[in-house]
């Protein structure tokens, strides 16, 4: 995938879808990233919504029990048509239905945990080097993948490594 489609580069394609979702699921307009919770765990998913909530950031989770945290809203499948306005997925390999390559054609980054199928291909993001393509947990814990989305927060901050780390993504798929 290139990064630039005639003169409408991806960064411009993915705000603007980022847009339609925000009005089309009611988030708030300052939401900075939207995500996609796909963790299996009802213990861990329940803490990874609340810190995504708590720090800002909105998402929507795959599950089917109700939620009531803000700028968190569930949803049995997200559509295809969807996922270029997301910005990162938190997936944990346990949803056989979630099509890890088109997120990351998407341009999607991955927080996943280190032993994956596509391990690989996929390296952890180093902003000093601009390597990597994701953000990857070994210690299956709530608490160490919340970490990795702090990590993937305090990246994204600075346009360069946004910039980096969307190429890095959309060419290693």
């Amino acid at each position: 995938m290139e990064t630039t489609t005639g003169k409408t580069s991806i960064r411009e394609i993915k705000q603007m879808a980022k847009k339609n979702l925000q009005s089309m699921y009611a988030f708030p307009k300052t939401i900075g990233s939207l995500g996609i919770i796909a963790i299996g765990d009802l213990e861990k998913r329940k803490f990874i919504m609340n810190g995504i909530s708590a720090i800002g950031l909105g998402a929507l989770v795959i599950g089917d029990e109700p939620v009531d945290i803000p700028n968190i809203v569930n949803i049995k499948k997200v559509s295809q048509n969807e996922l270029v306005g997301f910005d990162f997925f938190v997936f944990d390999n346990e949803h056989d239905w979630v099509d890890v390559i088109q997120y990351m054609r998407a341009g999607i980054v991955p927080i996943m945990p280190e032993n994956n199928v596509f391990s690989g291909m996929l390296r952890e993001f180093n902003p000093m080097k601009f390597e990597g393509n994701g953000f990857f947990w070994s210690s299956d814990n709530a608490y160490c993948i919340f970490q990795k989305i702090v990590a993937y927060t305090e990246n994204i901050k600075f346009p360069e490594d946004r910039r980096v780390l969307l190429k890095n993504i959309t060419t290693t798929f």
